[in-house]
């Protein structure tokens, strides 16, 4: 089939495709939107991420006078209307510092393809990208305390986190890919609004535009943009760092993505990648090529742990996904009795797990975590400590996430500073 219009695009830009009825909504740099009726409040800045499913740009709110997140559904999309809902529910009281990112706006935009929701919130930065930046300086207990307190928030409020919905990933990605892993936990930039679009573009330069152009000459005009942009989110924190001069503070997490109504029966498919799902879902996954196992906040638990793991510097717990299941065995000292016709099948040689192999495996995680003077020996033993709390196979032996943040690795005093590693 020939490319309906002229110019090839470039990586980190939709395709022409994507517009048309029931497609996404055109945008432009320096449109202004709003609710329908009333007076168009955000100016378009630039794009921070884009898919088949929405877009995502940075914008100004002209009445608040400050920056913000705008995320654009395709037409055909309806499921963003719960995700408002699910957004709503998560609200923070305006006394509490707020756990989750928190939704500011949400209306419908109507377009030659259709009618488009559209929610307003704060814009974060992916943490996992932010640390990768030179000079960014890291107490990562404070990091994990902050994730594991929105987890502990997002499930108070009768929400689990992995699941099939549309999410608001943390609007620098428009794909729905929730579940809870580095790249999906977001940071609040501080006084970044005290900054003006000026600022943010001088410091993230020029973005790159291709001319979409159409062999049709029927083909509507007003479905599709007269360019695409490059997206930002690399850019961007660059830009954002170089404005704020950190390093400075790491305190204003968000979760990033949220999922489905806990009440819900029965769960969504769960989309998380492989090395961050629970047994209960990865073992049928695999082993069967089931896709549909139950599952609750529990699971969440366990990618929570994965996460901490590699936020702290000890890499991802359980390895690549090809020998997922015995790792996970091998790690956490046994497996449940059906699993067993299933490791049997990896290897022509037994393996042992026992509680024995399992414990020199954490100590040699320790040993890891203490590398390069990162974490203390007293802290590296109380995290893995907590990580052996949260990698439980037994769902059902998994503590809440309120119980963990009583955990005694959270009274330590913080000795543990530097980039994110694998």
């Amino acid at each position: 089939m020939i490319d309906p219009f002229v110019f090839n695009v470039v990586e980190d830009m939709e395709e022409g495709k994507d517009y048309g009825p029931g497609g996404l909504f055109p945008v432009k740099l320096g449109d202004v939107l709003g609710p329908e009726g009333s007076m168009p409040r955000y100016r378009i800045s630039a794009k921070l991420g884009h898919g088949s499913y929405s877009t995502v740009w940075l914008a100004r709110d002209l009445v608040a006078r400050r920056t913000v997140a705008v995320k654009i559904v395709r037409a055909s999309e309806y499921a963003t209307s719960r995700e408002a809902a699910i957004l709503k529910r998560l609200r923070s009281p305006a006394s509490d510092p707020p756990a989750v990112i928190q939704l500011l706006d949400s209306f419908t935009l109507t377009s030659v393809n259709g009618i488009h929701h559209t929610l307003v919130t704060e814009p974060v930065i992916p943490l996992e990208r932010l640390l990768k930046l030179p000079g960014i300086q890291v107490n990562t207990r404070s990091l994990v305390r902050q994730a594991l307190e929105g987890l502990a928030f997002i499930h108070e409020r009768g929400i689990a986190h992995g699941g099939e919905s549309p999410v608001i990933s943390n609007f620098l990605s428009s794909q729905p890919l929730p579940d809870i892993y580095p790249s999906n936990i977001g940071v609040v930039i501080p006084d970044l609004d005290s900054f003006s679009e000026v600022d943010i573009w001088d410091k993230g330069g020029a973005p790159t535009i291709v001319p979409l152009v159409t062999y049709n000459p029927a083909h509507d005009a007003a479905s599709f943009p007269p360019y695409l942009t490059h997206a930002r989110p690399r850019g961007t924190p660059h830009a954002v760092v170089s404005l704020l001069s950190f390093p400075s503070p790491l305190d204003s997490l968000r979760r990033g993505h949220v999922a489905y109504f806990a009440e819900e029966t029965p769960s969504p498919p769960c989309h998380s990648p492989l090395v961050f799902t629970a047994p209960e879902v990865a073992f049928p996954m695999m082993a069967h090529d089931n896709d549909d196992a139950p599952w609750d906040r529990r699971a969440d638990i366990w990618a929570m742990g994965c996460t901490m793991c590699q936020i702290a510097g000890g890499g991802i717990p359980f390895g690549h996904f090809s020998n997922l299941l015995h790792n996970i065995a091998a790690l956490c000292g046994g497996a449940p009795a059906d699993w067993t016709t299933y490791l049997a099948s990896l290897s022509d040689k037994p393996k042992a797990y026992t509680p024995e192999a399992s414990a020199a495996l954490w100590a040699a995680r320790v040993e890891h975590l203490q590398r390069g003077g990162r974490h203390s020996a007293e802290d590296a033993h109380a995290l893995v400590k907590l990580l052996r709390r949260m990698l439980v196979v037994d769902p059902m032996e998994r503590p809440s996430a309120s119980a963990l943040l009583q955990d005694p690795y959270f009274d330590l005093a913080p000795d543990d500073h530097g980039p994110l590693s694998g």
